[in-house]
């Protein structure tokens, strides 16, 4: 990632990343972090993996349907979107202008249904919005239908596309 896409990142918005989704979601998340910023990382991966890939100082909480992880494992279940709604809300609430990344939407769409998932999105971004944090999703668009995808772009801002609006409007 170049420092102009970094640059087009603003406080309080929510970005979805397409393209290398999780490595460039990643990317941002550990600068954001190593400029202060508070982060928690919510992920579909096993916690161990992510810290072996990104070497991250920070909350690792697992998207999981087993209910009782070893090694002090944080967990959350995939079938209770308002439980992770909060749980990004309280951290957001306690420090303000914080970075989340939630990698894992296929999943809890898998478990949930697309509709409740945008419902707790929608709410999610509200409370960044609110806060001046940052709330990072990576995604795969092919696992998504023409019209889901849609409906996340509209929802989210894309990174770098900030810029291009700006260039065209001044």
């Amino acid at each position: 990632m170049n420092g102009e896409d970094d640059q087009a990142l603003k406080s309080g918005s929510s970005y979805l990343f397409t393209d290398k989704g999780v490595p460039r979601a990643f990317e941002v998340f550990k600068k954001l972090v190593s400029e202060g910023k508070r982060g928690l990382v919510i992920t579909r991966t096993h916690p161990n993996r992510v810290q072996q890939l990104y070497s991250l100082d920070c909350p690792i909480m697992w998207i999981a349907k087993s209910s009782k992880p070893t090694g002090g494992i944080m967990s959350l279940e995939p079938t209770r979107l308002m439980k992770i709604h909060s749980t990004i809300s309280d951290f957001i609430k306690a420090n303000p202008g914080s970075v989340v990344i939630l990698d894992g939407l296929e999943y809890l769409i898998t478990e949930n249904g697309f509709a409740p998932v945008m419902k707790a999105i929608q709410l999610t971004n509200e409370e960044v919005a609110m806060s001046g944090s940052f709330l990072l999703v990576p995604i795969d668009p092919r696992t998504f239908e023409t019209q889901q995808l849609g409906l996340l772009e509209r929802e989210f801002s894309l990174p770098g596309e900030q810029r291009r609006h700006e260039d065209v409007f001044g």
